[in-house]
C-alpha cells in the first residue's frame, strides 16, 4: 500500500533535514522543496497527501505560494500546515485565509507536529469517505433510473429484432440484425451490471472465514483463467480469525478483483492470493497478478463509475467492489505499474 507522502518546504536545509528525519521515523514517505517555486512544482510532481509549508522563503512566499495552489483545480484540496517563526496573530489569520488548514509557530514540538500531522490526515480521510459515500449514494439514484428506462425498450428491440431475422432471407439484411441482437445483449449485460450494483447497495455482515470465501470464488472462476493458462496460487493464514462477513457480496468483490486480473494477463501468467494479519487490528486481503499493468494517468478513475479501459461492460466491477468493501468498514487500495502486473489490497476489521 502507497506510503502517505510529505510535501516539506523549507529554504534552511537544517529545519528541512528535521522534519524530514521526523516524518520518515513516523512511517510517511517525504519530499523537499527550499523555495516557493519549487513547491508549486513540487505540488503537481510529487502528489503529496499532505504539506509542511514554511512562510519566509526566496522567489515567493508561502502565502503566495498556499494561495496559488488553493486556486488550481490540481492542487485545491491539498491540506497546508504553514510553518513559520513569525508569530503575529495577523500572520497567522492571513495564513488561514489563502487557505492553509493549520499553522504552527517556530520552534515547535517534533511531538505536537506529529500530532497535528496525523490530526489533519484523519480529518482529510474522515472528508474523503463521506463525499465518496455521497458520490455512490447519488450514483445508487442514477443508475436506478438508467435500468429503469432502458429494460423495457430494450426487450422490445432485441424481441422485433429476432422476430424479423426469422421472417428474412437476404443475407446482407441477417446481417445488420444479428449486429442489433448483439448491441442489444451487451446493453442487457450492462443494465445487469446496474442492478448488480443496486444490490450490492447493504451488506448483511456475519462470522465468516474469509479463506473460505477465497477459495469458493477461485473455484468458480478457476475453468476461466485455466482457457488462457493462468496459474492461481494460494497463500492462505491458517485458522484466520472469522471476520463480520456478507459472504454474497464480498464474493463479488473477489470475482470481480480476478476477472479483472484474468483480462489483464495476456496468457500463461499468474495470480497470487495471500491472506495475512495486518498491523492495527486487520486481517489483509492480497491479489498480486503478472498482467498489463494500468497506467499512471489511469489509476486514479479506476473507482470511478463507468470508468472502464475494456470495450465491454458498464465499468461498475471496481465501484461496486469499492462500496461493498466501504459497507465491511475496510480498505480497498490499487497499486500499478504499466507493464510489470497490479497489487490489490483489502483489509478488513478483526
Amino acid at each position: 500500500m502507497r506510503k502517505v507522502r510529505i510535501l516539506v518546504v523549507d529554504d534552511d536545509e537544517r529545519n528541512v533535514v528535521l522534519l524530514t528525519s521526523k516524518l520518515q521515523a513516523d512511517g510517511y514517505e517525504t519530499d523537499t522543496a527550499y523555495d516557493g517555486l519549487e513547491a508549486i512544482t513540487k505540488a503537481e510532481s510529487f502528489n503529496p497527501d499532505l504539506m509542511l509549508l514554511d512562510v519566509m522563503m526566496p522567489k515567493i512566499d508561502g502565502h503566495e505560494v498556499c494561495r496559488r495552489l488553493k486556486a488550481s483545480e490540481k492542487t485545491k484540496y491539498l491540506p497546508i500546515i504553514m510553518l513559520t517563526a513569525r508569530g503575529d496573530i495577523e500572520d497567522k489569520i492571513l495564513g488561514l485565509d489563502v487557505g492553509a488548514e493549520d499553522y504552527i509557530s517556530k520552534p515547535c514540538s517534533l511531538a505536537e507536529l506529529s500530532a497535528r500531522v496525523r490530526s489533519l490526515l484523519h480529518t482529510r480521510m474522515l472528508q474523503t469517505r463521506l463525499a465518496e459515500m455521497e458520490k455512490l449514494a447519488a450514483l445508487g439514484q442514477l443508475v436506478d433510473g438508467i435500468a429503469h428506462e432502458l429494460r423495457n425498450p430494450l426487450m422490445t428491440i432485441g424481441g422485433l429484432a429476432r422476430r424479423i431475422k426469422e421472417k428474412i432471407t437476404d443475407e446482407q439484411a441477417q446481417g445488420y440484425i444479428n449486429l442489433i441482437t448483439q448491441e442489444v445483449e451487451r446493453l442487457e449485460r450492462m443494465v445487469e451490471r446496474v442492478d448488480e450494483y443496486k444490490q450490492a447497495q447493504i451488506s448483511h455482515l456475519k462470522q465468516e472465514d474469509i479463506n473460505e470465501i477465497v477459495k469458493e470464488a477461485v473455484e468458480e472462476i478457476n475453468n476461466i483463467a485455466k482457457v488462457k493458462a493462468i496459474d492461481i496460487r494460494l497463500s492462505l493464514m491458517q485458522a484466520p480469525p472469522l471476520l463480520m462477513i456478507d459472504k454474497v457480496n464480498f464474493k463479488k468483490v473477489i470475482l470481480n478483483i480476478l476477472q479483472n486480473s484474468i483480462d489483464a494477463v495476456n496468457k500463461e501468467g499468474e495470480i497470487e492470493i495471500t491472506t495475512m494479519p495486518s498491523e492495527g487490528g486487520y486481517m489483509e486481503l492480497v491479489f498480486k497478478d503478472t498482467g498489463c499493468g494500468i497506467k499512471a494517468e489511469n489509476l486514479k478513475n479506476i473507482f470511478n463509475p463507468f470508468y472502464t479501459s475494456k470495450m465491454t461492460g458498464a465499468g461498475l466491477g471496481l465501484t461496486i467492489a469499492y462500496k461493498i468493501i466501504q459497507d465491511h468498514n475496510g480498505d480497498l487500495n490499487v497499486e500499478s505499474r504499466e507493464g510489470k502486473g497490479s497489487m490489490v489490497s483489502i483489509k478488513l476489521p478483526i
